[in-house]
């Protein structure tokens, strides 16, 4: 493949840079410890970190650990303030919320992933650690099956290997999903059985464009023990009619 002329090193460089940081949590990482997972020489790695740091994207402790700065988060908001996605689907999220008591999330996909981008938390004294900007794989979850399910086959054939990742004994690969995921395209709903996180179970539904594309999916999530199988398809109803209405509203 020739390679793109518009295409900027330097760019991919400052947002890898910017991905090892965020994935080193909130103890951060020194220059060192950057450096050697970005495969830079200090020297060059601290010329990209101190741009970075001017620019507020990245911020640095007083022990040297690199942080995402405050300008990643004034750039996130912006995003979310305009996402037409997440304000047409935020008021069915209270909704659902109400209605089941438990925590609800609307998600997007992005690559292999689906990205958390709102939330209503249960007000239940045991309540489910998510947050907005953290990733799940599509394979284990309910939203992600969910939008699997509504995938052209290629694209969705993509997705499915027998060496997707296995996070719980519960965990669908291979065939076993695919016949998972042709159940899901009958009923329009999908369940994270425990799948992704042990403990954990969840109801998702994919909203669907009136293009017919696959733009997010929504799910209802609790604790196993109080939120059955049983549960999730009472739900299910509720939880497939809020995401067909904000697929229609968004167009």
């Amino acid at each position: 493949m020739q390679p793109n002329a518009n295409h900027s090193s330097s760019v991919e460089r400052a947002f890898e840079l910017i991905g090892i940081v965020a994935a080193a949590g909130p103890q951060g990482i020194q220059l060192s410890g950057l450096a050697k997972r970005a495969h830079l020489a200090v020297s060059t790695c601290h010329r990209y970190a101190t741009t970075l740091l001017d620019l507020a994207v990245l911020d640095r402790d007083a022990a040297g650990n690199f942080r995402l700065g405050i300008g990643l988060v004034a750039l996130a908001g912006r995003y979310l303030e305009e996402d037409s996605l997440r304000a047409t689907a935020h008021p069915h999220l209270v909704e659902l919320s109400q209605i089941s008591g438990e925590t609800v999330h609307l998600g997007t996909l992005a690559g292999d992933h689906i990205v958390y981008i709102d939330k209503i938390e249960s007000d239940k004294s045991v309540r489910l650690v998510s947050r907005i900007g953290a990733q799940a794989p599509l394979h284990c979850t309910s939203m992600g099956k969910a939008i699997l399910a509504a995938l052209p086959e290629t694209d969705r054939e993509r997705s499915i290997a027998d060496d997707n990742e296995i996070r719980t004994p519960h965990t669908l690969v291979g065939d076993a999903l695919r016949e998972e995921l042709n159940l899901i395209r009958t009923c329009g709903w999908a369940i994270d059985d425990q799948e992704n996180e042990e403990g954990v179970r969840c109801i998702g539904a994919a909203i669907i464009s009136t293009s017919g594309t696959p733009v997010g999916a929504l799910s209802i999530s609790a604790p196993a023990n109080r939120f059955s199988r049983q549960d999730c398809e009472l739900l299910a109803p509720q939880v497939t009619a809020a995401a067909r209405d904000i697929g229609r509203r968004i167009g």
